[in-house]
């Protein structure tokens, strides 16, 4: 997801800082190129991240497969990793994950439905590269 940078308009709130905290932060801020605010702001996303939305996080991770799969050479690692997390979307979408609702399983569904849709195109690429492979030899 991407962070908007905060600017004029942005919540803002007076802070107390204990003594020698604001002179690091500072040293800290300079030693990276940043301002004090930018740092501040920076360990503060570090410490409280944005929540992930499951259904776009999974879609994330069935990107990634995607990616992963046409790498070449690594094929049995892959395939390791490949089962793992097709695996735990599977159970998103059926329902084993019980403290999920509907339309976020229906999401999950839907994606998992296009990337095994994705993975057969792909099965069917990495067939022929192996036969070109072979032919080669």
């Amino acid at each position: 997801m991407a962070r908007s940078r905060p600017g004029r308009g942005s919540d803002q709130f007076p802070l107390r800082l204990p003594d020698g905290l604001r002179d690091r932060i500072k040293e800290a801020a300079d030693s990276r190129g940043r301002s004090m605010n930018a740092e501040i702001v920076r360990v503060l996303e570090k410490e409280y991240p944005e929540p992930w939305p499951l259904n776009a996080r999974v879609q994330h991770l069935i990107d990634l497969l995607g990616a992963i799969r046409k790498v070449r050479g690594y094929e049995p690692a892959i395939d390791v990793l490949t089962d793992e997390i097709l695996e735990t979307a599977e159970g998103i979408a059926s329902g084993r994950v019980p403290e999920l609702d509907e339309e976020t399983r229906s999401k999950v569904r839907e994606s998992l439905d296009d990337w095994k849709q994705a993975r057969a195109e792909d099965e069917e690429d990495r067939s022929h590269w192996h036969e070109r492979d072979e032919d080669a030899n």
